[in-house]
């Protein structure tokens, strides 16, 4: 299916501006994670989870109408299959609470039989996720972000026969991760799990647009070896332009629909996917790609000088 039928943009020739847009965005998302800090959820920074069910199904509106009245801060959400009623309420961990997080639960289920009296909680389990247990979690987040792109490395490097392949689409990646981070922080979102999956997620779909675009490059190549490489990669994106624009756009239009309707449990996992969809089909074309040609004319260069060195 072609959308468009024989683009010719000059993708490559606005790449210095766009340069210039990206490091800034990266430049102020990191300044303001470093002044702000991040906004992390109970997994990650412990905290209380409840699970209560009701008489019959609960209104998710004034379950946190009434957890609201007594904590700040909670996630809300229906939990297992709806028939049973059941809502996950986690708890954020409190400086001073000390080893009584589950005085939160009782103060809600409190709230909750005070203020939503018409639908009595008839059964409820509390888990506490200790401070410590949440910074194992993230260390562990972080160790499998950074395994997942070094093993994407390998693989494009091997798959293309040259680090520099790989090297421009992990760095692409590290782009998408680091403008989306900070998008998620200037809209006061949480790090959650969700938002973790949402990451990792993006990821896979940046490389794989990017590994589309090079493998369409190394076809040409095989039968373009005169021309210049930032000619054939540019063609090559053209080429790939209309698969681009359907593969994203359809996955843009659903995320999008996540986002709108899909209510707020979901809200910070859709944001993120909102955000990756962009920047991860932007940073195909504008970062990894001439990484790949500067790449190229910087080894070009070097050749000559190592010549006459050994002349």
């Amino acid at each position: 299916m072609q959308i468009l039928h024989n683009p010719s943009y000059d993708f490559l020739g606005k790449t210095k501006v766009l340069l210039v847009v990206s490091t800034t965005l990266i430049l102020a998302g990191i300044a303001y994670i470093a002044s702000h800090g991040m906004r992390y959820g109970v997994e990650f920074s412990g905290g209380t989870q409840l699970i209560a069910r009701f008489q019959s199904r609960p209104e998710v509106d004034k379950v946190r109408a009434a957890v609201d009245k007594v904590v700040t801060g909670a996630t809300i959400q229906t939990y297992d299959d709806p028939s049973k009623n059941q809502v996950l309420i986690r708890l954020p961990h409190t400086e001073g609470a000390g080893t009584e997080l589950s005085s939160a639960a009782q103060a809600v289920l409190q709230s909750l039989k005070t203020d939503y009296a018409a639908n009595a909680v008839t059964e409820s389990s509390t888990e506490i996720v200790g401070p410590v247990v949440g910074a194992e979690l993230r260390r562990k987040a972080i160790q499998i972000t950074i395994f997942g792109l070094i093993c994407q490395l390998i693989y494009i490097a091997f798959r293309f026969g040259g680090a520099m392949w790989g090297t421009a689409a992990t760095i692409a990646v590290f782009h998408d991760v680091l403008i989306t981070l900070g998008l998620i922080v200037l809209f006061h979102y949480e790090i959650t799990l969700n938002v973790i999956a949402a990451l990792l997620t993006l990821v896979g779909y940046s490389q794989n647009d990017t590994i589309v675009i090079f493998d369409r490059v190394r076809e040409n190549l095989k039968v373009r070896r005169k021309e210049p490489l930032a000619k054939v990669i540019n063609d090559s994106i053209n080429q790939t332009l209309s698969r681009t624009i359907i593969s994203s756009g359809t996955t843009f239009l659903t995320v999008l629909a996540l986002y709108l309707f899909g209510g707020e449990v979901l809200r910070g996992f859709a944001f993120t996917m909102v955000i990756g969809i962009i920047v991860g089909t932007y940073s195909t074309i504008f970062i990894a790609s001439p990484i790949v040609v500067w790449w190229d004319s910087y080894r070009k260069r070097q050749r000559p000088a190592t010549a006459r060195a050994a002349l």
